[in-house]
């Protein structure tokens, strides 16, 4: 069986406070995972994801339910993703709550990993499940985009908030069971997608959140830091400075400035610590800009020009210039070789 790494016992909650509303036999769950009901309850415990998949499995078979993964997300709480749920609840808009899950989903666990893509007219969150098993992939995918939609309703106090559409990879379901995927999500689900992702207007990541706390985030991302450490994750400022930029593109270049400020330090620090790493601040931003271009060149029809301004360059030929300079080739060859991709 597959190394499924590890989740964290907070994230557990959710699938146990569901089983237990529903009346499930929770100990036969457990006992069948090998799972002990003391040490799942303390909060720094780490659950083996083959066991948590055979609980997820037991629980589902109980359930008898098809929707038991999407209606597992009405139990979200912000201590279902540990620390990382009060990150994004110190944050001042979705966005930038979006950007900190990348940075520390690790401390939620090992079930996948998430992206976000924004250019002019759209923005994608994608979340790669990492479990390949049936049933389990199905539900998980089901919860993780769910409780995304819910938990960003809760942070916003805007309970008809909804993505334009959600791509799921699964299968197409009976007419019930779509109609109840449109209930949750308030929008159009679309089945059979090639990935799993909200989709949806770039303005839908500016919403405001209720309670921002710059000076909370700065002590819990310290929090989440050292918790990664424990974990022997790495988090290098590199990587988390990549994953900002990552995360700011659009029609204009991000500033090192917004970035620092992002990171709590100011652009004098930014530039002193990344030099201890053997960064710097123009090598990360080609870096990540390079490879969106490559992602766009490959996956999407749009213009080199439209290109060329969604990555903030200030012409088509300045993205064409750089583009073969770390490449060898231009953005028109490199297309060509992968149009099988589109």
């Amino acid at each position: 069986m597959d190394n499924l790494g590890q989740i964290c016992s907070a994230a557990l909650q959710q699938y146990l406070s569901h089983g237990e509303a529903r009346g499930l036999d929770i100990a036969a769950a457990l006992d069948a995972a090998n799972l002990d009901a003391e040490r799942i309850r303390q909060p720094d415990a780490r659950i083996p994801g083959v066991s948590f998949q055979t609980l997820l499995h037991t629980l589902i078979d109980q359930a008898r339910d098809p929707l038991f993964g999407l209606h597992t997300s009405e139990f979200v709480q912000p201590g279902s993703y540990n620390v990382m749920g009060y990150i994004a609840m110190s944050a001042s808009t979705l966005q930038e709550a979006l950007s900190k899950v990348s940075l520390y989903e690790k401390l939620v666990g090992d079930m996948g990993t998430t992206d976000t893509q924004v250019t002019d007219n759209q923005a994608a969150i994608r979340w790669q499940c990492r479990y390949v098993q049936q049933p389990a992939r199905q539900h998980l995918i089901d919860n993780v985009l769910g409780s995304w939609v819910r938990y960003a309703r809760w942070l916003t106090g805007n309970e008809k908030l909804a993505p334009a559409q959600v791509w799921l990879e699964h299968p197409r379901p009976r007419a019930a069971l779509v109609e109840e995927y449109q209930r949750v999500f308030l929008c159009e689900v679309r089945f059979a997608q090639p990935c799993s992702a909200l989709i949806g207007p770039p303005d839908l990541l500016q919403q405001p959140i209720r309670q921002p706390d710059p000076l909370l985030l700065s002590t819990l991302e310290a929090h989440a830091i050292q918790q990664l450490n424990q974990l022997g994750v790495e988090t290098s400022l590199g990587q988390r400075v990549k994953q900002c930029i990552q995360d700011a593109i659009g029609h204009s270049l991000p500033r090192k400035e917004t970035i620092a400020e992002r990171l709590g330090m100011n652009v004098r620090t930014l530039h002193r610590r990344l030099a201890d790493e053997g960064h710097n601040w123009q090598k990360l931003l080609d870096e990540v800009r390079l490879h969106r271009a490559r992602q766009l060149l490959c996956q999407s029809p749009a213009p080199q020009a439209e290109i060329a301004e969604a990555l903030g360059y200030s012409d088509i030929r300045s993205f064409q210039r750089s583009f073969k300079r770390h490449t060898g080739i231009t953005p028109g060859q490199f297309r060509t070789r992968h149009k099988s991709d589109l």
